[in-house]
């Protein structure tokens, strides 16, 4: 390999997700299909060769990360600027509960834009901020490697299309499912190689 590759990996579904509702930083326990999830995940990835893998600190990543480490011999290493976007007074809401419960900051939320900070968290804006920091570092730290990283739908979802040149504020018009793989390669720039892989629950 004579480029530095990413493997954005989204952690296995959680109550909430089933739930619909918003996680951001706060945990909630994987469901069973969660748990059949990252076992499938596991089992595909023995056969991937890598060389470090990084989770976010959240409980679902690292237990999704842990899935495939332990068919490994690496070391898990946890980065906290993995972590979902921090989603404030919304964690733990559906979205009729957050409207109901905060209606102008709800408003703003979905009209203000990528630069909106919500009440007690964060913007896109500094969520895309701290995800290219992060892969900046990653790529000076392991040059020409191959880099897994397990973390959150937002972590993708901006990567995605700031490296595909979208605006953030743009639809999202791609699939982000529970332990989807997204690759990104290094050539002089990020680029996308793939998006939104799941083989390894077919």
């Amino acid at each position: 390999m004579n480029k530095t590759e990413l493997i954005l990996i989204r952690h296995g579904e959680t109550e909430w997700n089933a739930q619909r509702r918003m996680q951001g930083h706060s945990n909630s326990d994987l469901s069973d299909v969660g748990q059949a999830q990252i076992e499938a995940l596991g089992q595909w990835m023995k056969n991937v060769s890598f060389d470090q893998i990084y989770s976010s600190d959240t409980l679902r990543a690292q237990q999704t990360a842990e899935a495939i480490t332990q068919f490994s011999n690496h070391t898990l290493q946890i980065d906290q600027r993995l972590r979902e976007k921090n989603l404030g007074v919304f964690e733990g809401l559906t979205t009729d509960e957050a409207r109901e419960s905060h209606p102008e900051i709800f408003r703003l939320f979905k009209t203000a834009g990528s630069n909106y900070v919500i009440d007690e968290g964060e913007s896109t804006q500094q969520l895309l901020d701290r995800a290219l920091d992060f892969i900046e570092e990653i790529r000076l730290r392991h040059p020409e490697e191959r880099v897994v990283l397990v973390t959150h739908g937002g972590i993708v979802r901006v990567l995605m299309k700031h490296t595909l040149g979208l605006s953030l504020d743009a639809p999202t018009n791609f699939l982000i499912k529970n332990t989807g793989r997204f690759h990104l390669v290094w050539e002089e720039k990020w680029l996308v190689a793939q998006m939104g892989q799941v083989s390894h629950l077919e």
